[in-house]
């Protein structure tokens, strides 16, 4: 669900750089090439083009509001967590070394940080305590309370 509130933010603000951007093209050609090449210009069209561009700016101040109300509920978290599942599919996949897995690991040492799947977790351990004790995680698709079966690091 966090993920789905993090794209509409993300896709409203989008659409308001491109009313943005049109708006600019309307005014003229050069205003929205320069608004388009150049970044800081679009700051001044802003200023100096207030109607024309004062729809737009809101729709992205919006976009940007949804995206930091999803940061403040995800407790800092702003990449969704899919986009931490490729990164960490990259970074584990090149470390299966056994001592990178210590499954005695206290479940003291684990807290609920957004992380969902089993490409995510570094032990059998961790993975268990956020079957647990987490919300939303993806671990256990047959639902026997066993996360990660076919896991091949643990």
């Amino acid at each position: 669900m966090g993920e789905i509130i993090f794209y509409v933010g993300l896709g409203i603000f989008i659409i308001g750089g491109i009313g943005l951007l049109i708006a600019a093209f309307r005014t003229s050609i050069l205003w929205g090439l320069a608004v388009l090449l150049i970044a800081p210009v679009a700051i001044l069209y802003l200023i100096v083009h207030w109607q024309d561009a004062k729809g737009p700016f809101k729709l992205q101040i919006f976009g940007i509001l949804i995206i930091a109300v999803f940061t403040y509920m995800n407790e800092g978290t702003t990449v969704p967590t899919s986009a931490n599942t490729i990164l960490s599919d990259v970074s584990f996949s090149t470390f299966t070394n056994s001592s990178f897995s210590s499954p005695n690991v206290p479940s003291q040492q684990f807290r609920c940080d957004g992380r969902q799947y089993c490409s995510q977790m570094r032990s059998r351990a961790e993975a268990e305590f956020f079957l647990r004790n987490c919300p939303n995680t993806k671990m256990d698709g047959d639902r026997d309370g066993v996360p990660c079966e076919n896991d091949s690091r643990f």
